[in-house]
């Protein structure tokens, strides 16, 4: 696979949560649960996948997304007005050019679409922006859950993960293919964990929408219990 594609950066975001999982284990000989792992931890993880997998790929963490906003939208000069000129994206990727490609926002023990609405609708008022470079965006997330038996554990991920997928569905946005991506869920004896992402990745041949299909705005958010 050619390296800085945006096939290759999904699956290096995903090895990117795996990969914390791992050194999570092994910094606690095994005996840290991933639900446990910081934020920064999977961040840096994902940026060093990145790196690793997709160079000549150039990976900016905690990039300011106004200054790369104005970038991005060089025939739309007040596009930057459109976020906070304070937030800045977790990962923000070059692809070779003076135009930023990519976004990704990492999300630690994500058990709903409560935990990751208000960061996709972000990512998808980004995407939007006239004139821009962005191709592809990611809310990338690690989904945990500890105890239960392995067939009961197993079943309660991934019904979590089919109903956050259900919601990436009804994303509304011409242009863009919208999806949730996940690697297999994992047990390890004692948690269940699995790495996912929400993925709007810009296409020539955008989705039809479906009148009066309701969206996930209007709905109460789905959380499963672990319990």
């Amino acid at each position: 696979m050619e390296s800085g594609t945006n096939s290759a950066i999904i699956d290096a975001v995903l090895a990117g949560v795996a990969d914390a999982r791992h050194t999570y284990s092994a910094w606690t000989r095994n005996g840290g649960y991933f639900s446990w792992a910081p934020e920064y931890l999977i961040t840096v993880s994902v940026a060093q996948s990145l790196w690793e997998w997709c160079a000549p790929l150039t990976v900016w963490p905690e990039f300011r997304l106004s200054d790369a906003l104005r970038d991005t939208s060089r025939n739309s000069p007040d596009a930057f007005n459109r976020v906070e000129a304070t937030r800045r994206a977790d990962l923000l990727l070059y692809r070779g050019g003076p135009s930023p490609h990519a976004i990704v926002e990492v999300k630690r023990n994500v058990d709903g679409w409560a935990k990751i609405a208000a960061d996709v609708e972000r990512l998808r008022t980004t995407m939007m922006i006239p004139a821009s470079s962005f191709q592809l965006g990611l809310v990338a997330f690690s989904c945990t859950l500890i105890g239960g038996s392995k067939a009961k554990g197993g079943s309660i991920m991934k019904d979590r993960l089919s109903r956050m997928a259900d919601c990436v569905d009804d994303i509304r946005l011409s242009g863009w293919n919208c999806r949730l991506i996940a690697r297999g869920v994992n047990f390890d004896g004692h948690e269940h964990w699995a790495a996912a992402a929400v993925v709007l990745e810009k296409t020539t041949t955008p989705k039809r929408p479906r009148l009066g299909d309701p969206t996930c705005a209007g709905r109460a958010p789905q959380v499963i219990s672990a319990s």
